[in-house]
């Protein structure tokens, strides 16, 4: 959302209504909002998701029937349920977040671990192959949900 809105100006109220205003604030010298171009530069340059041998790590999953690498962007970023509730056998072990869960999801074929921290529940983490759980709370100030 970040990058949208830096390079086409669109979607600001979607950005901020997710907590984006703590990231622009970040950004602004003197009242002026200022990204470094070496900035902009990484940003862009990262992947959807990450692959390793066991492993594909993405931001909100996977569509089931289509190839990693023909994964569409919008659903490596917002696909919810069509990915959730399937048992598509993805070749290796999904790991996603972006839709909020009480608890860790652990599937056959995937494991979910956003466990709603932006709602004020814990941050969570899994260490791999042990599939161990961390998670914390952060504070309970949500002021960076605000507009800026």
């Amino acid at each position: 959302m970040f990058l949208t809105w830096v390079t086409t100006g669109k979607d600001l109220e979607l950005y901020l209504y997710n907590g984006g205003g703590v990231t622009i604030e970040s950004y602004r010298e003197g009242g002026t909002f200022r990204l470094p171009p070496s900035h902009l530069e990484f940003l862009s340059s990262l992947p959807l998701y990450h692959e390793t041998e066991d492993y594909i790590f993405v931001h909100a999953g996977l569509r089931p029937g289509v190839p990693l690498e023909r994964q569409d962007r919008f659903d490596l970023l917002w696909i919810r349920e069509e990915f959730i509730y399937s048992r598509y056998d993805f070749g290796k072990v999904v790991v996603f977040g972006h839709t909020p869960l009480r608890r860790p999801l652990v599937m056959e074929n995937k494991i979910g671990i956003d466990t709603g921290a932006v709602y004020g529940g814990p941050l969570t983490c899994v260490e791999l192959p042990a599939l161990e759980f961390y998670s914390v709370y952060g504070p309970k100030d949500d002021s960076s949900l605000g507009l800026v």
